[in-house]
C-alpha cells in the first residue's frame, strides 16, 4: 500500500512561491529593495516570498565552482558557498533589514522562506576552522569537497547537527521566518531533516521545509514539497525544443510519489536562468511563457514563479553576477511594469494567484489527462473535485494546430491568449495558443 505524504499547511498548498535572487531582482540588489516591492507583489497576488541565500558568503577567488568560473564574472562570492550561516552578507544588507522584510511581509499577509545550504560550506568558514571534524576529510586530513569544489559537511558528527539545528531555530524564532528551502536536500540524511522539522515546528507549528531534490520519500516524514527537475526539463524541451508535447504527460505519469505529495512546478529558477542557453521567455516568446505559467498553476502541485516572470522579463541574468561584478549580464528592470507584455503578464499572474487561493479544484482536485488528436503538439488535462471541473488545452508549439476536442457545453472560457475558433468539434489553436474552461 502506497504511503502518504505529511499534511502541509493551507498557506503553502493554496499559494504560489515567488523566488527571489536579490542579486538579479533589482539594480540595487539588496534586501531593502525587495521590501520596497512587497506592496506590488502582494497586489499581483503572491503570498509566499522565497529568498535565495542572503547569508555571509566566502570571499575566495581560489576555490570557485566550475559554474562560477564559467560565468567569467570574476566575482569571488557565490551565494551558495556560505562563510557564516548566522550573518547576513553585506552585499544584501543587515539582519535588521531581513527582520524588516519579514515584518512587512507578515503585515501584508505573506510568508517568507529562507534558503539553507547545508550540504557544503565555504573553505574559509570560521566554524570549520574551529571544528574541522564538522567536514568530511581525505586520508591526508584535507577537506573532502563536493563536485562544486566546496568542503562537504559530515552529518555523522552530532556537533555539526546541533550547530545547524540552532541555525534553523534562530531564523524561525528570532527572525520569524516561516520555513526553508533546503539546497541539495537529498545529499543530507533524512533523520537530520526529521529532527529539524520537529524543532522548528515546536516553535512555529505551520513552518515548512521544501527539498531541492527528488528523494520523494522524504515527503513522508519531513518535507512539505520537493522540486521536480524532470518537470521543468520536459516543459522546456517541449516548448523550446523538438520534444513532443506528450513527453510532459509521460514524465508526469512515470513519477512514483507518496499519496498527497506536492511537487514544485517551475520553469525559471536561479539555476535554470544561469545554466540554460537563452531565457525561456525569449525562445518561446511571451505567449509560450504565459502558457507555461498557466500550466504550472493549473496542474497539481505548487507553482513557483521566478522574480521577473511576472513582468515578462527577458534579461540575460546569472546567479554569479551582481552589481559589483556584472560581467556580460544584466538584471530585471523593476521599473518596466508598463509595457504591454508586462501589463498582460501581471494581469494573468494575478488571476492565476486568485484562483489558486480560492478554488478547491486547484487545491485538492485530481488531475485527469485528456486524449487529443494531436498529442505531439497539444497538451490537455482537467482538474476534478466532486462535480466541479476546470479544463486546459494548449498548443505547445510554434506552429498552428487543429485538434478534435469536445468541450462540455456548460464550460465557459475563463482565460486565453487568443480568440478561440471552435467549429464542428474542432478547435484551431494558433502557435502557443491555450484556453482554460470552467
Amino acid at each position: 500500500m502506497k504511503q502518504t505524504a505529511i499534511i502541509s499547511p493551507d498557506w503553502l498548498n493554496k499559494s504560489a512561491i515567488y523566488q527571489i535572487n536579490p542579486r538579479t531582482f533589482s539594480k540595487e540588489g539588496t534586501i531593502q529593495a525587495i521590501t520596497e516591492e512587497i506592496p506590488f507583489l502582494r497586489e499581483v497576488g503572491f503570498n509566499i516570498l522565497y529568498l535565495c541565500p542572503i547569508f555571509e558568503e566566502d570571499d575566495d577567488l581560489e576555490n570557485r565552482s566550475p559554474r562560477q568560473l564559467a560565468s567569467k564574472t570574476n566575482n569571488p562570492k557565490n551565494p551558495y558557498r556560505m562563510n557564516d550561516y548566522f550573518s547576513i552578507d553585506e552585499e544584501y544588507g543587515t539582519i535588521n533589514d531581513l527582520k524588516a522584510l519579514v515584518n512587512k511581509a507578515h503585515e501584508a499577509g505573506m510568508r517568507v522562506l529562507l534558503d539553507l545550504v547545508y550540504a557544503h560550506i565555504g573553505n574559509n568558514a570560521q566554524i570549520i576552522q574551529r571544528h574541522p571534524e564538522f567536514v568530511m576529510q581525505n586520508q591526508d586530513g584535507s577537506f573532502l569537497c563536493t563536485r562544486w569544489n566546496f568542503p562537504q559537511l559530515d552529518f555523522d558528527n552530532e556537533g555539526l547537527r546541533e550547530y545547524l539545528y540552532c541555525n534553523m531555530v534562530y531564523y524561525i524564532s528570532v527572525v520569524d521566518a516561516d520555513g526553508f528551502r533546503c539546497d541539495v536536500g537529498d545529499a543530507i540524511p533524512i533523520d537530520f531533516w526529521n529532527e529539524a522539522k520537529k524543532r522548528i515546528t515546536r516553535i512555529k507549528p505551520d513552518a515548512v521545509l521544501i527539498n531541492e531534490g527528488k528523494k520523494y520519500h522524504y515527503m513522508k516524514t519531513a518535507f512539505d514539497a520537493c522540486y521536480c527537475f524532470d518537470w521543468h526539463r520536459d516543459v522546456r524541451n517541449v516548448f523550446c525544443g523538438d520534444a513532443a508535447a506528450s513527453v510532459i504527460r509521460e514524465g508526469y505519469e512515470a513519477l512514483d510519489l507518496p499519496r498527497g505529495a506536492k511537487l514544485l512546478r517551475d520553469i525559471d529558477n536561479h539555476d535554470t536562468v544561469t545554466d540554460w542557453e537563452g531565457r525561456t521567455e525569449t525562445i518561446c516568446g511571451h505567449d509560450g511563457m504565459e502558457q507555461i505559467e498557466v500550466i504550472n498553476y493549473l496542474i497539481d502541485g505548487i507553482p513557483m514563479v521566478y522574480a521577473g516572470n511576472e513582468l515578462a522579463c527577458e534579461a540575460n541574468i546569472s546567479m554569479f553576477a551582481n552589481r559589483f561584478f556584472p560581467g556580460e549580464y544584466s538584471i530585471t528592470d523593476r521599473n518596466d511594469k508598463n509595457s504591454d507584455a508586462s501589463k498582460r503578464r501581471q494581469q494573468v499572474i494575478k488571476f492565476l494567484n486568485s484562483i489558486k487561493a480560492e478554488s478547491h479544484l486547484l487545491y485538492a482536485g485530481k488531475t485527469v489527462w485528456l486524449e487529443t488528436s494531436k498529442p505531439d503538439a497539444v497538451i490537455s488535462f482537467k482538474r476534478v473535485f466532486g462535480d466541479e471541473e476546470i479544463w486546459f488545452i494548449g498548443n505547445a508549439k510554434n506552429t498552428a494546430a487543429e485538434v478534435d476536442v469536445t468541450i462540455p457545453k456548460d464550460k465557459k472560457c475563463i482565460l486565453t491568449n487568443r480568440q478561440n475558433q471552435q467549429e464542428n468539434g474542432k478547435l484551431r489553436l494558433d502557435p502557443y495558443e491555450y484556453a482554460v474552461y470552467m
